[in-house]
Formats: C-alpha cells, sequence, structure tokens
C-alpha cells in the first residue's frame, strides 16, 4: 500500500480555482534513493470534484495538507491556532490572519474549508498521524520558511508595493526550492517570464498545492508542531531544522555540535570523513541527546553554552529527557 500525499491550496470562494497536488515516494532505476514523484497537479473548482481527486486514492494510505482553517469553532477573532502559532513565530516574523466565522462566511455560505473536512471526516479522514487516512491544516509561509528560506517570509504573494516582475523573481525562486525537493515535472519546465495575468496566479496556486503536499509529508517524518482546535492536533507545521545535539564516543567521552539532520550527522561521525575531527578516533559515536533551536545562530550559541558545562552537568542535562 502506498502512501500518497495530497496538497490543497483551497479558494475560499466558489469562484476561484483550488491549487491541487498528489505524489507519492517513487525510486528511479538510476539511483535507489526515493524521489517525490507529482501524480497529480491540477486546478480544480468545487468541493465535490476535490473530493472525487482524493477518493481515487482511497486504496491507498492517503494524507492530506489543505491551507485553510478546516475547523472553525469561533464567530469572531483569532482561534487558539493562530494565537499560539503567531506568538511561536514571531521570531521569525511570520504570522496567520485570524480565521472566524464572520470572515470566512462572507466568501461562501457554507464555509469551503469546513464542508471539505466534513467531508473528508465522512470518508474516514484524521486528524492524526497514526491513521491511515490523515488530513491536517498546513500553510505555506511557514514550511516555505522553515525549509528553505533561511527561516524568512518569501514575499511571492501579490500584495501593495509588489509589481509584477518582482512577483516572478520570487516565484523563480519558489520553483527552484520545489525542484531541489521534487523529482523533475512539466510544472518546473514553465517559462515564468512568459507567463501573464491570470496564469501568473494560476502557477503560483499549483506552487502552493505542492507545497501544501510538502508539508504533510515532512511533518510526517520529521519534526514538527501541531496546534489544537478543542484539545484536538488540527495544524502542522515544520519547524526549524537546527538542532544542538550531544554523542557520546567510544571513550565514553561526550562531543557537543550543531546539524539540520541528527541522524545524518551521526553516520558522519561514525563512518565518513565529514564527521568531526574529535571523534575520528573515538568511533563508534552514539546520539545521547538534542534540541531543537530557532536557527543556525541559536544552535551554535546553544552549543557553546553546553561545551561550558562541567560532565556532571551534561550527564543531567542528557538525563532530563
Amino acid at each position: 500500500m502506498n502512501k500518497i500525499f495530497i496538497g490543497i491550496d483551497l479558494a475560499w470562494g466558489e469562484k476561484n480555482l483550488s491549487g491541487f497536488c498528489a505524489f507519492e515516494l517513487s525510486t528511479s532505476s538510476k539511483t535507489s534513493k526515493p524521489k517525490l514523484k507529482i501524480l497529480e497537479l491540477k486546478l480544480i473548482k468545487s468541493i465535490d470534484d476535490i473530493v472525487f481527486e482524493i477518493n481515487k486514492y482511497k486504496e491507498h494510505e492517503v494524507y492530506v495538507g489543505v491551507d485553510a482553517p478546516l475547523v472553525i469553532p469561533n464567530k469572531t477573532g483569532n482561534r487558539d491556532i493562530e494565537k499560539k502559532f503567531n506568538k511561536d513565530f514571531a521570531k521569525y516574523k511570520i504570522s496567520m490572519l485570524p480565521a472566524n466565522r464572520k470572515i470566512l462566511s462572507k466568501y461562501s455560505p457554507k464555509i469551503r474549508s469546513e464542508e471539505l473536512y466534513k467531508r473528508l471526516a465522512s470518508l474516514g479522514f484524521k486528524r492524526d498521524y497514526a491513521h491511515k487516512k490523515v488530513v491536517f491544516e498546513v500553510y505555506t509561509h511557514s514550511t516555505i520558511a522553515m525549509l528553505w528560506n533561511d527561516h524568512k517570509i518569501l514575499p511571492y504573494k501579490r500584495k501593495k508595493g509588489r509589481d509584477t516582475p518582482f512577483i516572478k523573481e520570487q516565484l523563480s525562486i519558489y520553483t527552484r526550492y520545489l525542484k531541489k525537493a521534487l523529482a523533475s515535472d512539466e510544472i518546473f519546465k514553465t517559462d515564468i517570464m512568459m507567463l501573464r495575468g491570470q496564469k501568473i496566479k494560476e502557477y503560483e496556486d499549483k506552487l502552493d498545492a505542492i507545497t501544501c503536499a510538502y508539508s504533510i509529508y515532512y511533518c510526517l517524518y520529521h519534526d514538527a508542531k501541531h496546534y489544537q482546535v478543542a484539545g484536538i492536533d488540527t495544524f502542522v507545521t515544520p519547524i526549524s531544522k537546527w538542532k544542538t545535539y550531544i554523542v557520546r564516543c567510544a571513550d565514553d567521552t561526550l562531543y557537543t555540535g550543531v546539524t539540520t539532520d541528527v541522524h545524518r550527522r551521526v553516520q558522519e561521525h561514525n563512518g565518513t570523513k565529514l564527521g568531526a575531527k574529535y571523534t575520528k578516533n573515538k568511533r563508534p559515536v552514539e546520539l545521547v541527546y538534542y534540541e531543537n533551536r530557532d536557527d543556525k545562530v541559536d544552535a551554535m550559541q546553544r552549543e557553546y553554552a553546553i561545551k561550558q558545562l562541567s560532565r556532571k552537568e551534561k550527564l543531567e542535562l542528557i538525563n532530563s529527557l
């Protein structure tokens, strides 16, 4: 049973199109390393059509990421999701707009994102990665910032002061990020500079659908932060990849470092020339502690602080997990 990852950049009103992407993990004949292969990438109008497309993969494990609020208990103001996310991501100058019934009902009498969630729930989708049919809210801005754009917003959305050449430049950057993350696809061959008018928005919607799918995929396998509605996980986002870690060497000494992938880094320490000079003659090393940090600078500052600790204090830190 394959895992299928679906991303939906949902339009809030019936008149606009929604971006839809489905991809799977695929291994090419040239390399055994899995790549993410796009199966479908299109623009869809109705909720019925979106559900139909998702239901094509009913025989598989399906993970759906939707860039829209799925559960909206509040008539006005912010949900706890927006409040907590905005507090956590303020250091990156990333925020979410308020999601409430008063605002969303202006776009559609039936709130489309809520309607989509109800339809998916009736098909057995849960807000829980432990299930084989999964749906979460995701947010393209936080995914792009945390995974690719050095913890900063990529300003590719149309806003006052951003002209068309600027938007195209940002979409080109966006495309390069996705090309590195996924297998080759026709969307990446688009000549962005030749796009005009509505075609620019349609191209953006497709990129966002890919990112929604990538978000739900990434958060299944990597460190992520969940935000809840009424005590149930509802929204998920990648967090900073930077970590400060401690390994125990074969001679029982402790080594502290920083990385974006602790498991890869341990492999480097144990079997390649990329490992630290200190651990080279003290193999094998064992990962005994790591913690997520806000960015590279924060990780390095924490590394320095840990290195100032005594061995007893380091062991206390390790045992605090």
